[in-house]
């Protein structure tokens, strides 16, 4: 990390700041912006951002200068003498002073910030709302960026960057609130005679107060003259730019929220926006007329998608009313049913208007009061009424009852939305040309139908809809030049809004509505070759019925053969010559195999009753299963195929593979009813190695062959076939309890098993011969597929180790492999354990990567409770600390989040299986280990600190997506050595036979026979005796990270972890000992500035630590970390 050790001179920073700006070297522009992050860290950098502020040489240094300055007070105003505090607020007032209406936004926004964050931090600045009132309002372009800094003020208050702290924020909110009428005294003065640019800070302004602060009551809105101009702007939308129009929506958007939070919905302030929102009603119909006769709509619609937003927030505000009393249009009650019109006014627009970005809004207010509503349904369905008796239902399930007709009357609208939904969803509507669009709208639409089909009902949303496609069959049929391609692209919206509801509907079909439905359109419609859009939307339907499929194997027949043929279609199709569509239509065909696949059923053959599935066959032959009819087209003709589909979608072809594997494992459960699963054990283990047999060719001739790989995802990559076998020994998860027969046989055997699946009272007999064959049909079936195991997939995986030991990816999915095949097989794999042991050594040290960590942490979850595994287990864990220890050393730490959670993960599991032997290892630094696992401790604050500095300068490469994800690898990471620190302690409590005073003492101490007393003592020492260069024992350093963290940046969500640790380490030493600790923790924590800042007062830190001490459970320990982490947040 580069350091500024020397003052430097402003025109070294200018050099930096143009060479970061101007030089197209990119290495130059990556070395001056690494310098300038520095910089901004250091001293210096406080003067040199006030004299580039009063040079004002160019744009780039300007926006640096004030940039740095308003760093400068959110992140390092502890730097800053006290007595420079006033002449720094001066100095900021005067730059603001100076600003006129030509200064770039950019470092006018820097300023106001600036402004904003010293009125948080500084403490001596009493009145400093009304002085910056005072200040900035006689002048009338200072008095714009007043309103600015006011704005900002409100949401400053609230920021997690600047860490004030409760006492400090509570003093902040108190002034706010004693300073409110003077701000809206101001801001109502201005908006008078206000040009749209003031309009949009004024309502920008009185947004951040009503949404930030928590001071504005009902009683505070100035409806005349602010509230007026707001709606008097959102109803004549063309005479204001679009800013105004946003910042006016704003303003109402954070009214109603306050509304539905604060005053409830009796107020007169809702009462004022909802029949003033009503009135928008009419200037949406506007915009509609407008924008069908624009060339250009585009400023038309989002003047439009502004008042959707507000139609959708009123929603929100008054969801509960509308769900427990709707009244009638027009009522002006809460729960007026006008809301519902506004938002459907919004959803049945017509284009342009009515389009995705517009209905994205709507779609989440409908989907939050069809869930309301439904559940309110259900509510009442389980108390109908006092008088006890249940009230009759509809067809669709709903509630006839008085109590239930405010639901009831919902319903109309939401089926009118189902309706316009269908509107949306074809494949060419022009509002959504873009594929990606359209699959991204269809997402969002099956999310609202599962909530809307709890209402409304799964039977009626199908009758509407198949209503609808019968329609336009008998036009087909009146119409000789219609064909069935066409029938199905007129009807393709209507199936697809059936994939949201087809799992919700009766599998055995007693109306025949669906098998009608597949029969006379889908089947035929799909077998005419229609373009890949329409294939797709049939694949999709056909996974949402699989269920009813099983019931109705004639027809899964003919399905199955279509699905095939989609895919082979595709076959040695290069990519650049597929159809449009294609690609998704083979993918959504896999899928649709898949879960068809993975309902096993077997129905009679010889009789006509293909409906029912055959729970006890007495003397009919079954027929085959679909992986028994289908197995050999399955393998051959899509199986095989995949290495000629190079192109293909591979989370689709896992979905594949994990729905045939499920198939397989129901298929050799032994249940009662239903025939003995010898036939499929013995298949067993054939099948998964032909499943299997792809991946293990691509990937032998990828390593023998030596192919380079030429892209993610596709058929050079060995992460595809990695993925697949992964895939198969993931859904062989349950293998070993599917084949165990023993608790099944004790109950039939016992007579005690009745067969409810037929509904017979009589049990359920069987003889000693059958058992025999079931337990020998099962074994043999463990040891055909421990084989497989051995013979075919290990040597590739183990080559695959070698071959691609330094590449990430590759070892990431081989471990994958190994971690489901010791999951699934468990200790049945022990004699491979040395070999996968040797040749995880081996790969990780070429490749110090962290998932062979992982992995190990797996292998002694499976292998650790036995014996003779534990000194090989331990000896791998020899084998990988040393360099992981090493990797983690300084600043290396925070880099590797991933590298410290697998490591601490294999660490706990360690201390859960093999204690004794790992703790009493001489192969290892336990000194350095524990070290290690305390200074993780403390990563999320590292990483917290990291990200925010990043983003604040705007020199890193990262983006804000990569710190999230960043900061949420540290907080595993925490986690992860939390957990093995509490394991450590858990089983020095459980082991020791020492006692904590001797150890600290060093009195002589008696000999232990047993390693684990060993173990514990040793643990002991590094608790209670300082070692090495620390002055400070393990238990003092423990107890600081853990209150440390929590105060500094750890997430709440991990409180629990740390709480772990201090409540063990409480139960195990004296009392006087733990208090000692918790106090030397609690005083080096920040509690106080130089500037007369408190972040925590005497009282507080008492009452905190009397609540740890008095902690009888962890629950107490949270509770009151949870109190005072607020302090320092």
């Amino acid at each position: 990390m580069i350091s500024i050790n020397d003052a430097p001179t402003v025109e070294t920073v200018l050099q930096a700041i143009y060479a970061l700006y101007i030089n197209p070297d990119n290495t130059v522009k990556e070395n001056a912006s690494k310098w300038l992050c520095a910089f901004q860290q250091s001293v210096y950098a406080w003067e040199i951002s006030d004299q580039l502020l009063y040079l004002k040489r160019d744009l780039s240094s300007s926006y640096f200068g004030a940039q740095t300055i308003r760093i400068k007070i959110q992140m390092y105003f502890t730097e800053l003498p006290t007595e420079a505090h006033m002449a720094l607020k001066d100095s900021l007032l005067n730059h603001v002073l100076k600003l006129t209406e030509d200064t770039h936004v950019s470092i006018a926004n820097q300023l106001c910030l600036a402004v904003s964050d010293l009125f948080c931090q500084m403490v001596q600045w009493n009145d400093a709302i009304g002085e910056i009132v005072r200040t900035l309002s006689p002048s009338e372009t200072a008095s714009a960026y007043l309103v600015d800094i006011l704005r900002f003020i409100a949401e400053e208050i609230s920021s997690k960057t600047l860490r004030l702290g409760l006492n400090r924020r509570q003093v902040l909110m108190s002034h706010a609130e004693s300073q409110k009428q003077l701000v809206l005294d101001f801001l109502s003065f201005r908006i008078k005679n206000a040009n749209p640019s003031m309009m949009a800070r004024i309502f920008n302004c009185l947004a951040s107060w009503w949404d930030n602060t928590g001071v504005m009551a009902e009683s505070d809105v100035r409806i005349s003259p602010l509230l007026e101009a707001a709606f008097y702007v959102l109803r004549n939308p063309a005479a204001y730019p679009e800013s105004t129009n946003n910042a006016a929506m704003e303003w109402i958007l954070a009214l109603l929220c306050s509304c539905s939070t604060q005053q409830g919905y009796t107020s007169q302030l809702l009462k004022f926006l909802q029949t003033s929102i009503y009135s928008l009603l009419d200037v949406l119909q506007q915009c509609i007329v407008e924008a069908s006769k624009s060339e250009d709509a585009s400023t038309v619609v989002d003047r439009a998608e502004n008042i959707a937003q507000i139609f959708a927030a009123l929603a929100r505000a008054v969801r509960m009313p509308l769900v427990d009393s709707p009244s009638v249009a027009g009522s002006g009650e809460a729960g007026d049913l006008r809301t519902l019109d506004c938002l459907l006014a919004v959803l049945e627009a017509p284009p342009p208007v009515g389009c995705r970005n517009m209905t994205l809004h709507t779609f989440y207010a409908l989907q939050s009061l069809a869930e309301d509503a439904a559940r309110h349904q259900m509510r009442l369905a389980r108390s109908p009424g006092r008088s006890g008796l249940k009230p009759p239902t509809s067809p669709a399930g709903d509630m006839s009852s008085p109590q239930s007709r405010p639901v009831t009357a919902l319903i109309p609208y939401f089926t009118r939305v189902v309706v316009a939904l269908t509107r949306y969803c074809p494949s060419n509507t022009e509002d959504l040309e873009a594929a990606e669009d359209l699959r991204q709208f269809r997402e969002d639409a099956h999310s609202l139908m599962q909530d809307i089909v709890d209402l409304v009902g799964a039977d009626t949303i199908f009758v509407e809809l198949h209503a609808h496609i019968q329609k336009l069959q008998e036009l087909a049929a009146s119409n000789p030049n219609l064909n069935m391609t066409s029938v199905l692209q007129e009807s393709e919206a209507c199936l697809f809004m059936l994939t949201t509801v087809a799992k919700r509907l009766s599998p055995h079909d007693p109306e025949g509505r669906i098998a009608s439905l597949i029969s006379t359109l889908v089947l035929p419609g799909l077998d005419s070759d229609p373009p890949s859009p329409l294939q797709e939307v049939g694949c999709l339907l056909y996974t949402e019925l699989s269920h009813w499929a099983a019931l109705h194997p004639e027809l899964r027949r003919r399905i199955v053969d279509q699905l095939v043929r989609i895919v082979e279609r595709a076959v040695d199709v290069p990519a650049t010559q597929l159809r449009p569509g294609q690609k998704q239509a083979v993918g959504a065909a896999l899928v649709a195999l898949g879960s068809l696949c993975a309902i096993y059923r077997v129905f009679p053959s010889t009789d006509g009753s293909t409906d029912r599935p055959m729970n006890g066959t007495t003397g009919a032959a079954a027929a085959a299963s679909l992986l028994d009819e289908h197995w050999k087209d399955l393998i051959f003709r899509v199986v095989y195929s995949l290495p000629r589909l190079g192109w293909v979608p591979v989370s689709e072809a896992i979905d594949f593979f994990e729905g045939v594997v499920r198939g397989l494992m129901a298929s050799i459960v032994f249940a009662p009813g239903s025939p003995e699963p010898l036939g499929p054990r013995k298949a067993f283990p054939e099948r998964i190695a032909q499943l299997s047999s792809v991946s293990v060719e691509c990937l032998t001739k990828l390593v023998e062959q030596n192919v380079p790989v030429d892209g993610a995802d596709t058929m050079s990559d060995p992460c595809v076939w990695l993925d697949y076998l992964a895939t198969i020994f993931r859904a062989l998860a349950n293998l070993l309890p599917r084949l165990d027969d023993t608790y099944r046989r004790s109950h039939l055997s016992s007579g005690t098993y009745t067969d409810a699946a037929a509904a017979s009272s009589s049990p359920i007999s069987i003889n000693n011969a059958q058992l025999a064959n079931l337990a020998e049909s099962s074994q043999a079936c463990l040891d055909g597929s421990l084989r497989v195991v051995t013979q075919l997939i290990w040597p590739i995986i183990g080559r695959v180790l070698q071959h691609y030991a330094t590449k990430v990816r590759p070892m990431e999915r081989c471990c994958r492999v190994i971690r489901f095949m010791a999951r699934s097989f468990s200790v049945n794999l022990r004699e491979l354990l040395p070999d996968i042991a040797n040749k995880l050594v081996e790969a990780y040290s070429q490749g110090n990567h962290s998932c062979f960590l992982y992995l190990s942490g797996v292998l002694v979850d499976v292998f650790g409770d036995l014996p003779d595994c534990r000194v090989g287990l331990v000896g791998l864990f020899e084998a990988l600390a040393p360099p992981t220890l090493a990797s983690l050393l300084g600043n290396a730490l925070a880099e590797q989040p991933h590298t410290v959670e697998d490591f601490f993960r294999l660490c706990s599991r360690l201390v859960q299986h093999c204690a004794p032997l790992f703790l009493t290892s001489t192969s290892f630094d336990l000194d350095a280990l524990l070290d290690t696992s305390i200074r993780s401790l403390d990563l999320p604050t590292i990483t917290t600190s990291s990200s925010a500095a990043a983003d604040d300068l705007n020199v890193s490469g990262n983006s804000q997506q990569q710190q999230q994800g960043a900061s949420k690898a540290g907080t595993s990471a925490t986690a992860a050595s939390a957990r093995f620190l509490f394991e450590l302690l858990l089983f020095t409590a459980e082991s020791s036979e020492d006692q904590p005073v001797a150890v600290m003492t060093n009195t002589s101490l008696p000999s232990i026979s047993h390693a684990s007393g060993v173990a514990a003592r040793r643990l002991l020492i590094w608790l209670l005796r300082p070692s090495g260069a620390d002055q400070d024992c393990g238990g003092q350093r423990l107890t600081t990270a853990c209150v440390h963290s929590c105060c500094l940046g750890l997430p709440d969500e991990r409180f629990p972890d740390m709480a772990d640790i201090l409540h063990q380490l409480k139960n195990i030493m004296p009392r006087e000992i733990f208090a000692t600790w918790l106090n030397s923790a609690v005083a080096s924590l920040p509690v106080s500035r130089a500037d007369g800042l408190v972040q925590a007062t005497d009282e507080q830190i008492s009452d905190f630590k009397q609540a740890i001490m008095n902690a009888s459970r962890t629950t107490g320990i949270i509770h009151a970390l949870d109190c005072f982490v607020l302090l320092f947040r």
